[in-house]
């Protein structure tokens, strides 16, 4: 399995929050990256500290990547997160 790391400010990612989003709506975007893997779940990092994932959707060269409201976490992150676009993680990579 294969995940993907963003690297972006908390305040970007807010109101992709589970508790942040109207009942009515099943998913959220982040437009701008086309995975060309099979992606499970999508993390999101502050650059030290991955504080929010969702399970990824679908991916769209249209609209981008599509995931279910995301959770609250709060745990190292498992590889360096470039500045501008996403990594591959792998499960190995996550231990």
């Amino acid at each position: 399995m294969t995940d993907i790391l963003i690297r972006a400010a908390r305040n970007k990612v807010e109101h992709k929050f589970k508790d942040q989003v109207d009942p009515d709506t099943d998913y959220c975007y982040w437009t701008g990256i086309h995975p060309r893997r099979i992606i499970e779940k999508v993390m999101f990092t502050d650059g030290v500290t991955v504080y929010a994932e969702g399970v990824v959707m679908d991916a769209d060269e249209d609209e981008g990547l599509c995931f279910l409201p995301l959770r609250r976490v709060n745990y190292p992150q498992p590889k360096k997160a470039p500045t501008r676009g996403f990594t591959y993680v792998t499960q190995d990579e996550q231990k």
